[in-house]
């Protein structure tokens, strides 16, 4: 009867051990944690693979608790019974409300720790299949019965209908941002308390997408007091503020290059506004200055719980990853939700040879304001703004041409950048494709450069050295 007893107790045992590492295998492909400012979460196997190496400097010695589960497993595979690792296991795993956080690879110099605001479902699978190893190792040496690690078994099973019940009780509580950041379907709870203000969600724009809004913002949110939250607001294309209103444009190619075209004010636009309130900030966005409200979002001021102050909802520059928050919606409001592809431009053949430079001195006392064929515009990156230019009927050409010969004028390169001539938007980028053999390449007289003939899918600089090509990026 005993060795019956004894072979029941190891089958048994075993089939609880083979419980326990699919549990904690499955803990490893699943979220374990979310941590500050982060909007995705860590998964269990690189938690483990971090808290590993890294545990000891954040109190993660729970982490360590892998490594004796793993050598308490063995043994009992092999049909010994283990003794001090399940001791241990259980004494590290213990150990997980003292763990402080995740610090930043970046930052690890400056001792930056940011805390856990969510744990996943990866992160009590964990747990339950430390439980039931130990269970099945307390099997094993007839320290519990059958009926007893059935308990264990219950017990485990009523926790996770409990743990299911308080996430959906709090999914119940947060707001749409909340519950796809704090409470996604991998996350079992969260620490962050409900902001208690929905995210209004826009679905379509309520401006056409080259509208110029003027905005009407509080400089107390844009430049808060000591321990107030900075407002992050979208930057948008084309706005107004003060006494200057801007259309912008994108270059197609060149992620740096933009042109900001300055045009009249009017008092009629609409309006994006933020205001201070009480408990927060309030953004509008409104037909006109005394005209309907399009938009409306309310804000309040919570603290992260590492003490720092934020609007909530939030805005995709408070967490990294973040991919919908308030300023999202605002620019889904006027139209620039969503980055246009750039579309190439088909460009007809002209010759462009009459001066047309950007001017040399700054207007109006605003860096880099330029006047440029009849407008003023503000031309990014500032090194193009010395460039000489050329119009046509259609086109300005700006070009850059360089040395290669180390000072012979002998190896000359060409680049070129070519706008609209009625509106300045970008059109096309063109060079040689020739890197500069050393750090740089200087710069040839401005006067070397006499004129340009354009095409679709070329460019030839006249110069007074010769005619040079350059290709179309």
């Amino acid at each position: 009867m005993t060795e019956l007893t004894e072979q029941s107790s190891d089958l048994y045992s075993e089939q609880l051990t083979y419980a326990a590492c699919g549990l904690w295998l499955l803990s490893l492909a699943l979220p374990g944690f979310m941590v500050e400012t982060r909007a995705e979460p860590l998964f269990g196997g690189t938690i483990l693979q971090f808290g590993l190496l890294y545990g000891w400097a954040v109190g993660g010695w729970s982490a360590y608790a892998n490594i004796f589960f793993l050598v308490a497993a063995a043994a009992l595979f092999s049909g010994r019974q283990p003794r001090g690792s399940v001791f241990a296991m259980l004494a590290l795993a213990a150990t997980l409300p003292l763990f402080k956080g995740v610090i930043p690879i970046r930052d690890g110099i400056s001792g930056t720790i940011l805390p856990v605001v969510s744990w996943g479902w990866g992160a009590l699978f964990w747990i339950f299949s430390l439980i039931l190893l130990a269970a099945a190792a307390a099997t094993r040496a007839q320290r519990l019965s059958r009926p007893g690690a059935k308990v264990v078994l219950g017990l485990l099973l009523a926790s996770l209908v409990v743990m299911a019940g308080f996430h959906l009780n709090q999914r119940s509580a947060a707001n749409s941002q909340e519950r796809s950041l704090y409470l996604s379907w991998g996350m079992a709870f969260t620490r962050v308390p409900p902001c208690g203000l929905p995210l209004t969600s826009v679905d379509a724009p309520f401006l056409p997408g080259d509208a110029i809004v003027a905005l009407d913002i509080d400089p107390d949110l844009v430049n808060p007091a000591s321990g107030m939250p900075y407002l992050w607001l979208p930057k948008l294309p084309n706005y107004q503020e003060s006494d200057s209103a801007w259309i912008t444009f994108g270059d197609p190619v060149v992620s740096s290059s933009e042109v900001m075209v300055r045009v009249a004010v009017s008092a009629d636009r609409p309006v994006l506004q933020a205001r201070k309130t009480e408990q927060g900030a309030v953004l509008r966005l409104l037909s006109r200055p005394s005209g309907s409200v399009l938009y409306e979002q309310e804000l309040k001021i919570t603290f992260t719980l590492g003490g720092r102050p934020l609007y909530c909802p939030m805005s995709t520059q408070n967490l990294t990853g973040l991919r919908t928050g308030y300023d999202t919606n605002i620019l889904r409001a006027v139209g620039h939700d969503q980055a246009i592809a750039p579309r190439r431009e088909t460009l007809v053949e002209e010759a462009a040879r009459t001066p047309c430079s950007l001017s040399v001195e700054d207007k109006d006392g605003m860096k880099g304001l330029r006047d440029w064929d009849g407008r003023e515009v503000i031309l990014q990156p500032e090194s193009v703004r010395t460039r000489p230019g050329f119009c046509s009927d259609t086109y300005i050409v700006l070009t850059y041409v360089s040395d290669h010969s180390g000072g012979g004028m002998t190896d000359l390169s060409p680049v070129a950048q070519v706008f609209d001539r009625k509106t300045l938007r970008p059109l096309a980028a063109f060079n040689d494709g020739r890197p500069c053999p050393g750090a740089r390449c200087d710069e040839v007289p401005r006067e070397t450069a006499r004129g340009v003939r354009v095409s679709d899918t070329q460019i030839i600089v006249e110069t007074t050295s010769g005619d040079l090509v350059a290709k179309r990026l």
